[in-house]
């Protein structure tokens, strides 16, 4: 359970801003897959999993003793939300290894997830680095975004005391781009990014121009680690 939770609260950010995204545009937080796949049959009476927003797709474990659990993934790339190992479905019903201390996640193609290093109450998560999570579409982009204010105060975004950051990757070129800042998001670092869907080994990396150290893994993850970058501050980050 331990386990479990610390991976929520290492979501917060991503479901934080997915919060703020209801409250602007009416978008549902969790929702059912046929919203986001409303043309694929198979979604229409699933009601043993869930997305958050339309990037984290959850299969929950609800049946007592059981180590593993059946679920269904939409066509497209999936990216196990751990390790970043692809899932390329054509719209199937897959078995999936769930010990107790797994939650099966997966993120869907084309998404940036911002997390964060979870701490022991919300408060110290708050103060941790930021980590990107970039799920590259078969097209080689993704897009995501965030939100930010001090977490407790009212009508932050109508008072306009909050931070907007989008990231976006294309033609091998993630940027961070902010659109809005306050003082709140000075406390607050970029430290690591890890990209899933990297098809080949980069030779090197380049942060806002200059070389950075970097490790790639045959599962077609690349990680750049002690980026040290404040959220208020936009950056480029680019792979050859």
């Amino acid at each position: 359970m331990k386990d479990v939770l610390l991976t929520r609260y290492s979501l917060l950010p991503f479901l934080y801003t997915l919060f703020h995204r209801a409250h602007l545009q009416g978008d549902t937080v969790a929702r059912p897959l046929f919203f986001e796949f409303p043309r694929d049959v198979a979604t229409w009476e699933l009601d043993r999993q869930f997305l958050w927003g339309r990037s984290l797709l959850v299969t929950p474990v609800l049946e007592p003793g059981v180590d593993s659990v059946t679920g269904y993934v939409p066509q497209g790339t999936w990216y196990d939300f751990y390790t970043g190992s692809s899932v390329n479905s054509s719209g199937e019903m897959l078995k999936m290894s769930a010990p107790l201390e797994h939650l099966n996640l997966h993120i869907r193609e084309g998404s940036i997830l911002p997390t964060q290093k979870p701490g022991t109450t919300t408060e110290l998560t708050r103060g941790n680095p930021l980590r990107l999570i970039v799920a590259l579409s078969s097209h080689a982009t993704a897009w995501g975004d965030l939100f930010w204010d001090d977490g407790e105060s009212l009508d932050t975004f109508e008072k306009g005391n909050y931070s907007y950051v989008v990231f976006n990757v294309t033609q091998n070129i993630f940027t961070s781009t902010v659109l809005h800042a306050s003082s709140e998001a000075t406390k607050v670092t970029i430290g690591m990014l890890s990209i899933f869907g990297v098809q080949k080994p980069p030779s090197k990396v380049l942060l806002n121009g200059q070389e950075k150290p970097f490790s790639y893994l045959d599962n077609q993850v690349l990680t750049v680690s002690d980026l040290g970058m404040s959220l208020i501050q936009g950056f480029s980050l680019q792979w050859l």
